[in-house]
């Protein structure tokens, strides 16, 4: 037994050493030097849907497609309310782009242009009182997907 508690004290003694060496492992990276106070900080964050992605403009164009095509089946209140805000809470505002796309007007799907859809989103978002921009929310799929649904806006 005493030569079984010698081998294990030995064996510890040697791993003890090992790990002790004073070197860090190779795999420790530098932390990142901070700031200076006082020095600009650059914003580093996804942009979102609180940033003011369309235009009133837009937005009221949306709002023409959707009283003339969308409000036969929907009301204001489906894309208000806490489940579909729920829903796409922290979403790629694509995803919310294409769903309308490929599924409205639910009795011919992808008759709508990319232009009306997209005015229809940018109504939605106005009408959960995000705000308005100074330019228009683009068309194409890599201008869409820059965005990150965000309801809260700071």
């Amino acid at each position: 037994m005493l030569d079984n508690s010698r081998t294990l004290a030995i064996f510890a003694l040697g791993v003890f050493t090992a790990c002790s060496s004073g070197a860090p492992p190779a795999t420790v990276a530098p932390r990142p030097a901070q700031p200076a106070a006082g020095a600009a900080v650059e914003d580093d964050r996804d942009p979102t849907t609180a940033d003011g992605i369309f235009t009133a403009a837009q937005a009221a164009r949306g709002a023409e497609t959707f009283d003339g095509i969308c409000s036969e089946c929907h009301d204001h209140v489906d894309w208000t309310d806490a489940g579909f805000r729920g829903r796409w809470q922290d979403q790629s505002l694509f995803q919310l782009w294409y769903y309308i796309n490929d599924r409205m007007p639910y009795d011919n799907p992808w008759s709508l242009s990319r232009q009306e859809v997209t005015d229809v989103l940018t109504y939605i978002l106005e009408l959960n009182q995000l705000p308005a921009g100074d330019a228009e929310l683009d068309t194409d799929d890599d201008s869409i997907d820059d965005f990150w649904i965000d309801w809260n806006p700071s």
